[in-house]
């Protein structure tokens, strides 16, 4: 996860480096639900169940319509495989970490309401309890969009849909069992949905 973070902070600073200050920061816990996601392996399919996810977002906005984001998502599930290698399916706790920062386009539609779009890259970690394997940092793309009501100008509420992509190469581990490698097929094929929702605590200069 070291990497992660050194990744979003060098987008950070490349992307805010013609600013001097920022008009506003926003820090915002979410949390929501994270859809399941079946892929092809080796011989078979894996699934990731649904579940919860938490998470935490910190962004600051030049202007009323751009803002630079950091963020760090979690989301803990069981993971299952099934193949014609395996003599059974195999089920192991799966714990996903996104540490990720970008930008997103914001668009004011009144007072209280502003819709936002924006793309943002980072790290994804994956990490699997029955697996001997500890290293599973992979580079992670995300698309998110949804919309804020603001009740104050110190407290809001925020709805969004996110879409974040671990690229795992072909071929590539995923876990491991005793015997055997459960192996992947497709450069992409964890693909985590979530809605989640956040309550806004906004600090202004």
């Amino acid at each position: 996860m070291k990497n992660g973070f050194s990744i979003c902070l060098i987008i950070l600073a490349l992307l805010s480096g013609g600013f001097v200050t920022a008009q506003t920061f926003e820090i915002t816990p979410t949390t929501g639900y994270t859809f399941s996601s079946q892929f092809d392996i080796t011989g078979g399919t894996g699934k990731l169940e649904g579940g919860a996810n938490w998470g935490l977002s910190i962004g600051y906005t030049p202007n009323e319509f751009l803002e630079f984001e950091i963020s760090y998502n979690y989301f803990g599930t069981d993971a299952r495989a099934s193949s014609v290698y395996l003599v059974e399916d195999e089920v192991t706790k799966a714990n996903l970490h996104f540490l990720m920062g970008g930008v997103n386009m914001l668009f004011p539609a009144s007072e209280k309401v502003t819709l936002f779009g924006g793309l943002k890259i980072g790290a994804a970690s994956l990490l699997f309890e029955d697996s001997p394997n500890v290293d599973r940092t992979r580079f992670s793309l995300g698309f998110q969009g949804g919309m804020r009501y603001y009740v104050s100008e110190r407290i809001g509420f925020r709805l969004q849909g996110t879409l974040l992509l671990p690229i795992v190469s072909e071929g590539g581990s995923i876990w491991w069992n005793p015997n055997t490698g459960t192996n992947i097929s497709g450069w992409s094929p964890i693909v985590p949905i979530s809605l989640n929702a956040g309550l806004i605590i906004r600090l202004q200069h």
